[in-house]
């Protein structure tokens, strides 16, 4: 058996997946699995790589990340900065029961609206049911200030500031006597209300809200931000992107024959690289990236606080200092300003690949 090298195989944009389980199964089918290095990769064993990072798309694709808003009288279940599955709970709320026996005095039915401001606080709006609230009044609308909710414009149901309309339900509001003569309002989101009617005594304990969880509708990092009114929870979402386009690498202990039996016949893999009949080791930063990939190698990482000045240009060359690419050198293809990233161009195998990084992870030459 040959001392185990670096190589790379030439794939179909695409297929890189699909000849990987083709080449795992060929090497366990045909007993090579001494011949060839195994990896520990995604919490499986495989004999073959394809290197892919992870990104948060929210940072550069707009509404990539999924909000959600959350009052406080949620409790937060998730934690913050952690991943979360879709179908998780985000936040909960308990049931709501009297505290005290009491008679229900009336039940009114409204129509909520709630504003956003630029501050990210908000205004609520009450309406009575029988008013018809304008089409145009949706979640998710912006809406100026001085606008009518109204059908008919009534000038008591007037947006006092601009911003953007969050929610907008249906709810009751509950008005009970106690024994002692005292009052108390309790306004009640019309799908969660309990068994509760105008005239009812209700006793100390009895259920008048029902509980509800608030799930996340993404899988994804989240991320929480503390307001006045509520919690904005953002589901970050996270692709998996694949570092090496048409690539797969190997460390194969095989000769020069059964290394081209290896992969011949396998449909999508085109050959090793280096030469179109003679499978060439890789060597130099492209094997140092490779290992690096694999957990071989130390990665390298840029101590400190980010850098918030922009002292390179789109079109200048740079170096790489940071991460799985670090002793690389590309061109700036793109700055992010708002997001502190940059887009360098990196030459592989002598194909451009994209590698985007924080300001602080590259440096002028």
């Amino acid at each position: 058996m040959r001392m185990k090298k670096w190589y790379a195989i030439q794939t179909y944009a695409g297929s890189e997946l699909k000849v990987k389980e083709d080449l795992n199964e060929r090497v366990r089918k045909h007993g090579l699995e001494k011949a060839v290095e195994a990896f520990h990769a995604d919490e499986e064993e495989t004999f073959f790589l394809v290197p892919v990072e992870e990104v948060i798309t929210s940072r550069s694709r707009r509404e990539a990340g999924t909000e959600y808003r959350i009052p406080y009288e949620y409790d937060l279940v998730a934690k913050p900065n952690e991943r979360i599955q879709r179908g998780e709970a985000i936040a909960r709320k308990g049931p709501r029961h009297m505290e005290a026996d009491a008679q229900v005095v009336e039940v009114e039915p409204l129509q909520r609206v709630l504003v956003e401001m630029t501050n990210r606080n908000e205004e609520e709006y009450l309406l009575p049911a029988e008013k018809r609230i304008r089409r145009d009044i949706r979640v998710g609308e912006k809406i100026r200030n001085g606008v009518p909710l109204t059908s008919d414009s009534d000038e008591h149901f007037v947006v006092a500031n601009k911003g953007k309309i969050v929610l907008r339900d249906k709810v009751r509001r509950l008005t009970f006597e106690y024994a002692d003569g005292k009052t108390k309002t309790k306004l009640v989101p019309e799908k969660a209300l309990a068994k509760v009617r105008q005239g009812m005594t209700l006793h100390q304990g009895d259920l008048i809200e029902t509980g509800e969880t608030i799930a996340s509708r993404a899988s994804g990092l989240l991320k929480v931000k503390e307001y006045k009114d509520k919690r904005v929870v953002t589901i970050q979402r996270i692709e998996k992107r694949r570092l090496f386009p048409g690539y797969v690498f190997c460390r194969l202990g095989l000769d020069e024959e059964e290394m081209l039996q290896l992969i011949d016949g396998v449909k999508g893999a085109v050959r090793y690289v280096g030469s179109r009949f003679k499978p060439i080791p890789i060597e130099g930063p492209e094997m140092k990236l490779i290992k690096r990939k694999a957990g071989l190698l130390e990665v390298p990482v840029v101590s400190g606080e980010p850098k918030v000045e922009v002292d390179f240009s789109v079109g200048e060359v740079v170096e790489i200092v940071e991460g799985p690419f670090a002793d690389f050198t590309g061109e700036v293809k793109e700055i992010d300003k708002e997001a502190e990233e940059v887009t360098v161009m990196v030459k592989i195998f002598g194909r451009e690949t994209p590698v985007r990084l924080g300001f602080d992870g590259i440096e002028k030459l």
